[in-house]
């Protein structure tokens, strides 16, 4: 288990995560728990040093990357650590992902990539018929 110390205006709010929980997780929990108006908020770790493991990521002091919202908890050296951080209302992002299905259908798609739902091109194909004899065909060298 994770100890989150959340801080803002000298309010300090203590939340507990499970270690296979992540950022956007806890994010959505401070959300929740502090009846926030917004769709997101930025974490500002308050770290003396960072927080290293062999093998794991690190987290540093200042603003926590949003492209590191989706990592579980596990991924950093954070089991039973208490971390103080801060949360900063952001109104102009949104967390959601966008799915296949949001793709535009002018993207390319190799053939080999293709599948049965792709259009595909409907070439009649002619044989084609060459002429030994013709020069057109077959010029000299």
């Amino acid at each position: 288990m994770t100890t989150f110390l959340i801080k803002h205006d000298d309010v300090i709010t203590t939340v507990v995560m499970d270690i296979t929980d992540t950022m956007l997780h806890l994010k959505k929990l401070i959300i929740k728990e502090m009846k926030l108006e917004t769709k997101y908020l930025d974490l500002n770790f308050l770290l003396e040093k960072p927080i290293r493991g062999f093998g794991k990521m690190n987290l540093d002091k200042g603003l926590l990357p949003r492209t590191m919202d989706n990592f579980p908890f596990n991924r950093y050296n954070l089991e039973g650590k208490e971390v103080i951080c801060e949360y900063i209302i952001v109104d102009d992002y949104s967390p959601d992902r966008i799915t296949n299905t949001e793709v535009s259908a002018n993207v390319y798609v190799p053939p080999g990539m293709k599948t049965g739902t792709d259009k595909v091109d409907k070439v009649k194909k002619v044989p084609i018929t060459y002429d030994l004899e013709s020069v057109l065909d077959f010029p000299t060298l």
